[in-house]
């Protein structure tokens, strides 16, 4: 391998994990506002992603408004999919509700399956060309968005649960759910807009790699399950750490599948268990 190769290795890791770093900010909006684990983050990356494609290649949007159209449509499945599956079931047990997730992730699958078809779907990317790396590698300009797009959304999160009543209302809700209802906030609201951020963020992240792999029905699930993982190796409900842990579950996926993808999945996966087995509460958290 040379240094070239390296670098670009590197930097494309440091995209893909850009993906699993927006999934992951999902995971942690959700568990640190209601407890919930949500495994059909996945399936908002898809209707992200499939979304966007819909946009530009059905309705004739430019790729431009397909995009950020794209991702507010996976905000809009979250709203509905929390108004229909899990308000209902707000008085049962944390387990119920997490289940409840699982089986929401398969009927959103079979339903893009029935509105958008089984074939893979892909967007353009949003500049021909790329930028040269030391070494000669050329790096396209997609992952470079993706990159800017995750380092935007960090402060811009930051802003808003520091900054804004309804951040500020999730942070409450987060800390004790009763304190906040005497406070007069309902957590069933917080719960819903937690829900519709979440998918916001997943839709955002399928929008970003919809141009860089094309997207289908199915796809959610392995990105999901990434997604999770690199919320676990960070540290699940701390935003930064979950940021961290996707970064560093690319670059391993990356330099993993050199050569060849075969055991690309595999061998990321198993080195998330080998080090959670050494920092089971995950690498940035004590």
């Amino acid at each position: 391998m040379t240094w070239g190769i390296a670098i670009l290795l590197l930097v494309k890791g440091l995209a893909v994990g850009g993906i699993y770093a927006l999934i992951s900010l999902g995971f942690n909006v959700i568990q640190r506002t209601t407890g919930i684990l949500n495994f059909a983050q996945g399936e908002f990356v898809m209707v992200g992603g499939l979304g966007a494609a819909w946009l530009w290649g059905g309705v004739g949007l430019p790729v431009a408004v397909a995009m950020p159209g794209g991702a507010v449509l996976a905000a809009g499945v979250g709203w509905v999919s929390y108004q229909a599956a899990l308000r209902p079931a707000g008085g049962t047990s944390l387990t119920t509700r997490i289940i409840i997730t699982i089986g929401l992730s398969i009927v959103l699958r079979a339903a893009a399956a029935l509105v958008w078809g089984t074939d893979p779907r892909q967007l353009p990317p949003l500049a021909e060309g790329g930028l040269t790396l030391p070494g000669g590698a050329v790096l396209d300009w997609q992952s470079l968005a993706v990159l800017a797009a995750v380092a935007a959304c960090m402060p811009a999160l930051a802003w808003f649960f520091r900054c804004t009543a309804t951040g500020r209302a999730m942070q409450a809700c987060a800390g004790d759910p009763d304190a906040a209802r005497l406070c007069g906030i309902r957590p069933d609201r917080v719960a819903a807009q937690a829900f519709t951020l979440s998918a916001f963020l997943a839709g955002m992240a399928g929008v970003l790699l919809t141009p860089m792999l094309s997207m289908s029905f199915d796809r959610g699930s392995m990105l999901g399950l990434k997604g999770f993982a690199a919320a676990i190796l960070g540290g699940v409900g701390h935003p930064v750490a979950g940021v961290v842990g996707g970064l560093a579950l690319g670059i391993l996926e990356q330099f993993a599948c050199w050569g060849s993808s075969v055991y690309k999945d595999t061998l990321a996966l198993a080195a998330v268990l080998v080090l959670l087995l050494i920092r089971p509460r995950g690498l940035l958290v004590r």
